[in-house]
């Protein structure tokens, strides 16, 4: 699992991916009948990271309101947040996306393939260590930190970032 952090394999994971969405019928099959049910999923996940950007943005302007210097770095500090969490909570739904579309096409043409159970196994083979890493870090984070102020907005929050995904998924079945 250490090697994900490559930054070289990081790339080359990412790059595989968006040429797997570019490229493989089994994906593009799955995908194409509810691109509508994806882009309203992803959407949830840009204000999921947009309300956690502009809390950050905030509470870092108040920590720093004696430093002009450092106010100057509010705003990239936001930006770099929003991407952050933005990317990596479409990045986790891709690769979910791209295991059910093989799940599904296993399951039509009748192979039976076993995955190894756990969350270990999990990052290790799904290359997700990443992407995980980057919701803990601009999703998870930020909505814990809200939560000590703001407990409903981070509820709410944390139940449309969840939920938007599961019922995808139920929805899908």
């Amino acid at each position: 699992m250490a090697g994900q952090l490559r930054p070289r394999n990081i790339l080359r994971d990412a790059r595989d991916l968006v040429l797997k969405f570019a490229r493989d019928d089994v994906v593009q099959a799955y995908i194409g009948p509810r691109i509508w049910k994806i882009l309203a999923v992803a959407l949830v996940f840009v204000l999921v990271s947009t309300v956690c950007s502009i809390d950050v943005m905030f509470r870092f302007a108040r920590l720093v309101s004696d430093s002009l210097l450092l106010k100057a770095l509010v705003l990239p500090f936001g930006a770099v947040v929003w991407l952050g969490g933005t990317i990596g909570q479409i990045y986790v739904f891709a690769i979910s996306l791209e295991g059910w579309a093989a799940q599904r096409d296993r399951e039509e043409r009748g192979i039976g393939v076993e995955m190894p159970g756990g969350v270990l196994a999990y990052l290790k083979y799904s290359r997700a260590l990443v992407p995980w890493i980057a919701v803990a870090a601009f999703v998870i984070l930020p909505l814990l930190v809200m939560g000590r102020y703001v407990p409903v907005i981070a509820l709410g929050l944390c139940v449309a970032g969840i939920g938007a995904p599961l019922l995808f998924r139920k929805l899908d079945r």
